[in-house]
């Protein structure tokens, strides 16, 4: 991409993470048949913040709707940041990936996920769309413009296509099976197509994924902080917007909340496994199994 020519870092402020211990062998007393009813309410709570997690992050999608992921090896790009950032939010995002089952493509490759720090982002988008006219969907550019007013310090947008239930990009063909007659244009055909007990006709793929931070509003924040909440909006599409605060779970995805104590120094234990549920569900699996999924691998970490 022809997009670092004209970029500005402001300076990014890190500073140091402050570090943050008999098994009853008698018959429960009335007291200890409370407090294990109360343990019972807490797991419940925390059950329930899990699936509102979830509820807030993955974007609505009817039952047929595929779950987005990044299908092919993600190819990770940088702009506006020099060259030990770049090493940093580099190391950190193939980490987090890596644990989810990420597959990541060689240096060489076609940036398909940008991460972006510039002190105006709404020049760097403009002079963008100008080089390339498909950088960012005009109805992205709305909601971008909204966040631009809103004083956003982030945006994020994905761009996606469908499909083979098998994750093979759907062939365009003038023949579609069950008709008589070629159609007068060729279409993509889904060549996995196939009655199925489990799982959805097609799946549903990242091709782009970007995420721009405004380095005027970054101040007090790390580079490891950044580039965590840079990873689950470039490999996990999204509706969250930067305000997101006041309800649970804890997430990184909140990095951006008012509340001081609201603000997580690295990914959470729900974020690494909202991430790792997602990429490892069956391409063609329906949005129903995400939730359950989500909820069983933070249970087993929370157990580890």
């Amino acid at each position: 991409m022809k997009l670092h020519r004209k970029l500005l870092l402001g300076s990014l402020v890190a500073f140091v993470a402050q570090p943050l211990t008999a098994q009853e062998t008698t018959p429960p007393q009335n007291n200890d048949i409370e407090g294990t009813i109360v343990v019972t309410g807490q797991r419940q709570s925390e059950i329930d913040a899990i699936r509102q997690g979830v509820d807030r992050i993955f974007p609505s999608a009817g039952p047929t709707d595929p779950i987005a992921r990044f299908i092919d090896p993600v190819c990770l790009g940088f702009a506006g940041l020099n060259s030990r950032q770049q090493a940093t939010f580099r190391q950190m995002i193939e980490f987090r990936g890596k644990n989810a089952g990420v597959s990541f493509a060689r240096p060489d490759c076609k940036t398909n996920a940008l991460v972006v720090i510039v002190d105006d982002p709404e020049t760097f988008v403009s002079e963008a769309r100008s080089e390339q006219s498909k950088f960012m969907p005009v109805n992205e550019q709305r909601k971008f413009e909204a966040a631009m007013l809103r004083g956003d310090p982030v945006f994020a947008w994905t761009s996606q296509e469908i499909r083979t239930a098998l994750g093979r990009p759907a062939p365009h063909s003038a023949t579609i099976p069950g008709l008589t007659l070629p159609m007068a244009v060729a279409t993509k055909v889904n060549t996995d197509a196939r009655a199925r007990r489990v799982g959805l006709e097609q799946s549903a793929a990242l091709v782009n994924s970007i995420v721009i931070f405004d380095a005027r509003r970054l101040e007090g924040l790390t580079l490891v902080q950044l580039a965590d909440y840079a990873a689950m909006r470039l490999l996990a599409p999204s509706e969250i917007r930067a305000e997101w605060q006041g309800d649970r779970p804890e997430s990184i995805l909140k990095l951006f909340s008012t509340k001081a104590d609201e603000v997580e120094l690295s990914m959470t234990v729900f974020d690494e496994s909202y991430l790792a549920a997602l990429y490892s569900l069956p391409l063609n699996a329906s949005p129903s199994r995400l939730k359950p999924t989500v909820v069983a691998g933070y249970l087993e970490r929370r157990e580890d």
